[in-house]
Protein backbone atom coordinates (compact mmCIF):
# COMPACT_ATOMS: atom_id res chain seq x y z
CA UNK A 1 0.00 0.00 0.00
CA UNK A 2 2.82 2.71 0.11
CA UNK A 3 4.30 4.45 -3.10
CA UNK A 4 8.18 5.73 -3.62
CA UNK A 5 7.32 9.15 -1.04
CA UNK A 6 4.06 8.01 0.24
CA UNK A 7 2.87 5.39 2.96
CA UNK A 8 -0.74 5.00 1.64
CA UNK A 9 -3.24 3.24 3.57
CA UNK A 10 -6.93 2.89 1.93
CA UNK A 11 -10.31 0.72 2.04
CA UNK A 12 -12.42 1.17 4.99
CA UNK A 13 -10.85 -1.51 7.94
CA UNK A 14 -7.25 -0.74 7.31
CA UNK A 15 -8.33 3.15 7.89
CA UNK A 16 -10.39 2.22 10.74
CA UNK A 17 -7.74 -0.05 12.13
CA UNK A 18 -5.17 2.44 11.98
CA UNK A 19 -7.06 5.34 13.72
CA UNK A 20 -7.98 3.30 16.07
CA UNK A 21 -4.35 2.06 17.41
CA UNK A 22 -3.55 5.81 17.16
CA UNK A 23 -1.38 5.78 13.79
CA UNK A 24 -0.08 9.35 12.75
CA UNK A 25 -1.47 10.77 9.40
CA UNK A 26 -0.37 13.98 7.25
CA UNK A 27 -3.63 14.12 5.73
CA UNK A 28 -6.64 11.62 4.85
CA UNK A 29 -8.51 11.81 1.68
CA UNK A 30 -12.38 11.05 1.71
CA UNK A 31 -14.90 11.00 -1.25
CA UNK A 32 -16.66 14.21 -1.83
CA UNK A 33 -20.21 12.52 -1.74
CA UNK A 34 -19.77 9.73 0.78
CA UNK A 35 -22.25 9.41 3.71
CA UNK A 36 -23.19 6.37 5.79
CA UNK A 37 -21.53 4.76 8.75
CA UNK A 38 -18.17 4.91 7.51
CA UNK A 39 -17.91 8.75 6.92
CA UNK A 40 -19.05 9.61 10.10
CA UNK A 41 -16.56 7.32 12.05
CA UNK A 42 -14.03 8.93 9.91
CA UNK A 43 -14.92 12.41 10.45
CA UNK A 44 -15.00 11.98 13.93
CA UNK A 45 -11.91 9.93 14.03
CA UNK A 46 -10.19 12.77 12.21
CA UNK A 47 -11.18 14.82 14.64
CA UNK A 48 -10.30 14.01 18.03
CA UNK A 49 -7.03 13.02 16.50
CA UNK A 50 -6.60 16.57 14.57
CA UNK A 51 -5.73 14.91 11.74
CA UNK A 52 -6.45 17.44 8.40
CA UNK A 53 -9.53 15.38 7.01
CA UNK A 54 -10.31 16.85 2.93
CA UNK A 55 -12.68 15.80 0.64
CA UNK A 56 -12.20 15.04 -2.88
CA UNK A 57 -13.42 13.47 -6.26
CA UNK A 58 -13.41 10.13 -7.03
CA UNK A 59 -10.52 10.34 -9.69
CA UNK A 60 -8.53 11.62 -7.10
CA UNK A 61 -8.82 8.52 -4.52
CA UNK A 62 -8.58 6.25 -8.00
CA UNK A 63 -5.17 8.33 -8.59
CA UNK A 64 -3.69 8.25 -4.94
CA UNK A 65 -4.65 4.52 -4.70
CA UNK A 66 -3.39 3.36 -8.12
CA UNK A 67 -7.02 2.31 -9.02
CA UNK A 68 -6.96 0.09 -6.11
CA UNK A 69 -10.15 -0.59 -4.30
CA UNK A 70 -9.96 2.78 -1.61
CA UNK A 71 -13.73 2.26 -0.90
CA UNK A 72 -13.71 6.15 -1.13
CA UNK A 73 -11.12 6.79 1.69
CA UNK A 74 -7.35 7.23 1.67
CA UNK A 75 -5.03 7.97 4.37
CA UNK A 76 -0.89 9.32 4.27
CA UNK A 77 0.91 7.81 6.97
CA UNK A 78 3.22 10.33 8.00
CA UNK A 79 7.01 9.37 8.27
CA UNK A 80 7.79 11.09 11.39
CA UNK A 81 6.26 11.09 14.88
CA UNK A 82 4.01 14.36 15.86
CA UNK A 83 4.19 15.65 19.19
CA UNK A 84 1.37 17.84 20.73
CA UNK A 85 2.17 20.99 22.15
CA UNK A 86 0.99 20.55 25.94
CA UNK A 87 3.38 17.71 25.88
CA UNK A 88 6.56 18.96 24.40
CA UNK A 89 6.85 22.89 25.70
CA UNK A 90 6.54 21.18 29.58
CA UNK A 91 8.70 18.58 28.59
CA UNK A 92 11.66 21.48 27.66
CA UNK A 93 11.13 23.31 30.47
CA UNK A 94 11.89 20.17 32.81
CA UNK A 95 15.19 19.88 31.24
CA UNK A 96 15.49 23.23 32.17
CA UNK A 97 15.50 24.90 28.54
CA UNK A 98 13.82 27.83 27.62
CA UNK A 99 11.84 26.77 24.31
CA UNK A 100 13.13 28.43 20.80
CA UNK A 101 10.33 27.52 18.38
CA UNK A 102 10.02 28.01 14.71
CA UNK A 103 6.45 27.84 13.26
CA UNK A 104 5.74 27.76 9.70
CA UNK A 105 2.20 29.03 8.91
CA UNK A 106 0.81 27.24 5.81
CA UNK A 107 4.09 26.89 4.49
CA UNK A 108 3.74 24.53 1.11
CA UNK A 109 6.41 23.11 -0.06
CA UNK A 110 7.51 20.16 1.33
CA UNK A 111 11.41 20.97 0.62
CA UNK A 112 11.18 24.68 1.96
CA UNK A 113 9.87 22.61 5.31
CA UNK A 114 12.80 20.55 5.06
CA UNK A 115 15.45 22.88 4.76
CA UNK A 116 13.95 24.80 7.27
CA UNK A 117 14.14 22.72 10.19
CA UNK A 118 17.53 21.97 8.93
CA UNK A 119 18.05 25.62 10.30
CA UNK A 120 16.22 25.42 12.81
CA UNK A 121 18.48 22.48 14.47
CA UNK A 122 21.62 24.27 12.82
CA UNK A 123 20.86 27.18 14.87
CA UNK A 124 19.86 25.39 17.91
CA UNK A 125 15.97 25.77 17.75
CA UNK A 126 14.37 22.97 20.03
CA UNK A 127 11.21 22.65 18.03
CA UNK A 128 9.17 23.26 14.24
CA UNK A 129 5.13 23.15 14.53
CA UNK A 130 3.75 23.03 10.87
CA UNK A 131 0.25 25.17 11.21
CA UNK A 132 -2.86 25.92 8.73
CA UNK A 133 -4.94 23.72 6.43
CA UNK A 134 -2.93 24.46 3.84
CA UNK A 135 0.65 23.32 5.49
CA UNK A 136 2.40 21.03 2.81
CA UNK A 137 3.04 17.47 4.67
CA UNK A 138 6.55 16.10 5.88
CA UNK A 139 7.58 13.49 2.69
CA UNK A 140 10.72 11.86 2.13
CA UNK A 141 11.46 15.21 -0.14
CA UNK A 142 11.45 16.73 3.23
CA UNK A 143 13.28 14.62 5.36
CA UNK A 144 15.81 14.48 2.51
CA UNK A 145 16.15 18.13 2.28
CA UNK A 146 16.44 18.53 6.44
CA UNK A 147 19.40 16.69 6.55
CA UNK A 148 17.52 14.66 8.62
CA UNK A 149 16.74 16.99 11.14
CA UNK A 150 13.17 16.53 10.71
CA UNK A 151 14.07 13.08 13.33
CA UNK A 152 15.83 14.76 15.01
CA UNK A 153 13.67 17.56 16.60
CA UNK A 154 10.67 17.94 18.11
CA UNK A 155 7.69 18.45 15.51
CA UNK A 156 4.12 19.23 15.80
CA UNK A 157 0.92 19.85 13.61
CA UNK A 158 -1.69 22.72 14.13
CA UNK A 159 -4.29 22.87 12.54
CA UNK A 160 -5.45 26.77 13.74
CA UNK A 161 -2.38 29.01 14.04
CA UNK A 162 -4.62 31.58 15.67
CA UNK A 163 -5.14 29.01 18.17
CA UNK A 164 -2.05 27.97 18.73
CA UNK A 165 -0.37 31.11 19.51
CA UNK A 166 -2.35 31.25 22.36
CA UNK A 167 -1.33 27.62 22.96
CA UNK A 168 1.60 28.87 23.00
CA UNK A 169 0.81 32.26 25.20
CA UNK A 170 -0.48 30.14 27.78
CA UNK A 171 3.15 28.57 28.14
CA UNK A 172 4.47 32.03 28.44
CA UNK A 173 6.25 31.70 24.99
CA UNK A 174 6.13 34.99 23.18
CA UNK A 175 5.50 35.22 19.13
CA UNK A 176 7.33 36.85 17.01
CA UNK A 177 5.78 37.22 13.38
CA UNK A 178 7.93 38.18 10.60
CA UNK A 179 6.92 40.13 7.84
CA UNK A 180 6.88 42.79 5.39
CA UNK A 181 4.91 44.84 6.86
CA UNK A 182 6.28 47.77 8.80
CA UNK A 183 7.41 46.37 11.96
CA UNK A 184 10.84 46.38 13.51
CA UNK A 185 13.58 45.49 11.83
CA UNK A 186 15.74 42.11 13.40
CA UNK A 187 18.88 43.87 14.21
CA UNK A 188 17.21 46.29 16.11
CA UNK A 189 14.93 43.62 17.77
CA UNK A 190 16.44 42.12 21.37
CA UNK A 191 15.51 38.69 21.09
CA UNK A 192 15.02 36.16 24.50
CA UNK A 193 13.60 32.82 25.21
CA UNK A 194 11.36 31.41 25.46
CA UNK A 195 10.31 32.40 21.93
CA UNK A 196 8.44 31.49 18.88
CA UNK A 197 9.04 32.83 15.36
CA UNK A 198 6.53 32.95 12.65
CA UNK A 199 7.21 32.50 9.21
CA UNK A 200 3.96 32.74 6.44
CA UNK A 201 3.52 31.35 3.11
CA UNK A 202 5.55 31.43 0.21
CA UNK A 203 2.85 33.60 -1.83
CA UNK A 204 1.44 35.25 0.79
CA UNK A 205 3.18 35.64 4.27
CA UNK A 206 1.57 35.89 7.13
CA UNK A 207 -2.04 36.35 7.54
CA UNK A 208 -3.28 39.57 8.36
CA UNK A 209 -5.17 37.80 11.47
CA UNK A 210 -2.10 35.88 12.38
CA UNK A 211 0.43 39.08 12.68
CA UNK A 212 -2.55 40.88 15.06
CA UNK A 213 -2.26 38.09 17.12
CA UNK A 214 1.69 37.85 17.42
CA UNK A 215 3.27 39.86 20.26
CA UNK A 216 5.72 41.49 18.20
CA UNK A 217 6.31 42.15 14.19
CA UNK A 218 9.99 42.03 12.41
CA UNK A 219 11.24 42.36 9.38
CA UNK A 220 14.75 41.63 7.22
CA UNK A 221 15.92 44.68 5.88
CA UNK A 222 16.67 43.95 2.18
CA UNK A 223 18.63 46.10 -0.26
CA UNK A 224 17.96 45.10 -3.84
CA UNK A 225 14.92 44.96 -5.86
CA UNK A 226 13.84 41.20 -5.07
CA UNK A 227 10.52 41.86 -3.20
CA UNK A 228 11.10 39.10 -0.66
CA UNK A 229 13.17 35.74 0.64
CA UNK A 230 12.38 32.51 0.21
CA UNK A 231 11.46 31.52 3.36
CA UNK A 232 13.62 28.77 4.12
CA UNK A 233 16.75 31.39 3.88
CA UNK A 234 14.58 34.14 5.59
CA UNK A 235 14.48 31.35 8.49
CA UNK A 236 18.16 30.93 8.70
CA UNK A 237 18.66 34.71 8.70
CA UNK A 238 16.20 34.81 11.94
CA UNK A 239 17.31 32.00 14.04
CA UNK A 240 20.85 33.37 13.13
CA UNK A 241 20.20 36.66 14.41
CA UNK A 242 18.47 34.67 17.48
CA UNK A 243 21.14 32.56 18.08
CA UNK A 244 23.84 35.15 17.89
CA UNK A 245 22.02 37.53 20.78
CA UNK A 246 21.34 34.88 22.88
CA UNK A 247 25.25 33.31 22.70
CA UNK A 248 26.41 36.32 23.41
CA UNK A 249 23.92 36.75 26.20
CA UNK A 250 24.89 33.66 27.78
CA UNK A 251 28.73 34.89 27.25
Amino acid sequence: MASRDLQLIYGRNPILDALDEGKSFERIYMRDNLTGELEKLVRQRCKEQEIPLKKVPLVKLDRLAHNRNHQGVVGIGSIITYQEIDMMVPHLYEKGIDPILMLLDNVQDVRNIGAIARSAEAFGAHGLIISGKQAGMVTHDSLKASAGALARIHVCREKNTIKTIEALRAHGIKTVGTTLAQSTPIYNTEFSAPICLLLGSEGDGLHKSVEQACDQLISIPQNGDTDSLNVSVAAGVVLYEVQRQLTKTVK
